[in-house]
């Protein structure tokens, strides 16, 4: 029994991390701290790097506890040297006691080389990709090595790695000022200036706003389709196709059905399903459809699923129906498991129409909001399955209970079909297919 409660732990505490580092990445800071000889000036009656020191250290003591800082410095070891650029602290946990030793210990002396300081920052860099990543550079000049500052930012930028340059000018005339705004444009960043002791002090609590920030990174588009053109795009494969019933124009994949289907039904197959031939990405992802569809049998399906085999499949299938004792339409949405043959599902409404009236099914579904989009997304070994009425005022997704499968395989696939025999038939237009990547 304890061998049981150590598994069932280990595997609540595995879906936090996972549920944790999908919501929000790490955040990691470079300081780039001027150390020139020109610090020595004073402002309000102080040398700026006694009170850039200061500041600085303050700041790091009121960071989140878990940003990764580093501290570099230029200009403090030599009086000529171009290539008088240190990295102090690695980028690591943020210790403000050890930090603040190393930045105490400072002491200006030369040339301001920021062009070379940026190109140095990259490597420090280049194993964060996909985490929220800053440098910020302090400087109360502009470049004195005959380096383009501006570039090394943009290709900082540029880099892959999710990086931006922040800026804080202390004391800097207007044509310094230029210089420093241009590599925080060309950066991603921002340009804070600092004409005082106090201008520092709130330039650099406009920083801390930046670097503390938290946001889920990007995620990476491994493919897309918006059946634009005249035809289906070689990445798809039509199962059971019946070429009367669908068409590529107008930017829309257009099915229409009529016939009888599931997709674990071997004598009823799903006629017209498209699958996508290009294999599923590794690790943690998200499918998404969206579309358009007339609803007007009550009996139609429309489906995105991970799809193996009849009895194997993960899949999101949207259904309405007439609520006649109360008279109004109502869509649902259900996940699907079938493994080995074994069923598991969960469903959940997305729309109800109000008012109450006596309209016939297709004219009360009229009244929902639509397009809509489905979307699974895999996080370990954990699938959910979620909708959004992307036509509403204010759309959000309704997400599904999560099903568990532990070697689902199989690919995309898309298509409609009618649940039982009805007269008429239904249109759906599908607009996109996404697949992404979660960073």
């Amino acid at each position: 029994m304890r061998g049981f409660f150590n598994s069932v732990f280990w595997v609540l505490l595995s879906g936090l991390i996972l549920f944790m580092s999908a919501s929000y990445a790490s955040s990691n800071v470079l300081f780039i701290l001027d150390g020139s000889n020109s610090m020595w000036a004073q402002v309000d009656g102080v040398p700026k790097i006694v009170t850039a020191k200061k500041v600085l250290v303050s700041l790091l003591k009121d960071l989140p506890a878990d940003t990764k800082v580093g501290i570099m410095v230029y200009g403090h070891r030599s009086k000529d040297d171009c290539r008088d650029v240190e990295l102090l602290v690695p980028i690591g946990p943020n210790d403000p006691d050890i930090l603040a030793k190393r930045i105490q210990a400072i002491q200006p002396k030369g040339k301001t080389p920021l062009t070379y300081s940026l190109e140095q920052s990259l490597p420090l860099f280049t194993h964060l990709k996909g985490q929220n990543n800053y440098v910020v550079l302090v400087s109360d000049g502009k470049e004195t090595c005959e380096g383009n500052p501006c570039q090394a930012a943009k290709k900082l930028a540029a880099a892959g790695v999710g990086l931006k340059v922040h800026v804080v000018g202390f004391d800097v005339s207007d044509e310094e000022r230029k210089q420093l705004e241009c590599i925080a444009k060309e950066g991603k960043g921002r340009y804070f200036n600092a004409k005082s002791t106090e201008g520092f002090k709130t330039a650099f609590a406009q920083v801390k706003k930046e670097v503390s920030s938290r946001h889920a990174p990007k995620n990476e588009v491994y493919f897309f389709d918006d059946f634009e053109g005249d035809e289906l795009k070689e990445d798809w494969e039509v199962i059971n196709p019946n070429l009367d019933n669908f068409i590529v124009e107008n930017g829309f994949l257009t099915v229409i059905s009529s016939k009888v289907g599931h997709l674990w039904d071997e004598k009823n197959k799903v006629e017209n399903m498209f699958r996508l031939t290009k294999p599923m990405p590794k690790g943690d992802w998200i499918m998404s459809v969206k579309f358009t569809i007339d609803l007007q049998t009550e009996k139609e399906i429309p489906f995105l699923a991970l799809y193996q085999d009849k009895d194997n499949y993960i899949g999101i299938f949207g259904y309405g129906y007439k609520d006649v004792g109360w008279d109004d339409g109502k869509y649902y949405i259900e996940v699907v498991k079938r493994l080995k043959g074994k069923r598991v599902h969960f469903s959940k409404r997305v729309y109800s129409s109000y008012p109450i009236t006596k309209l016939k099914y297709s004219d009360l579904m009229k009244t929902m909001p639509q397009p809509l989009i489905f979307r699974i997304k895999k996080v370990g070994r954990s699938y959910y399955a979620s909708a959004m009425l992307a036509g509403a005022k204010n759309p959000k997704w309704v997400e599904l209970e999560k099903v568990t499968a532990l070697r689902a395989r199989g690919n995309l696939v898309i298509g409609i079909y009618q649940d039982k025999r009805t007269e008429g038939e239904t249109t759906i237009n599908f607009d996109w297919v996404k697949i992404e990547i979660i960073k």
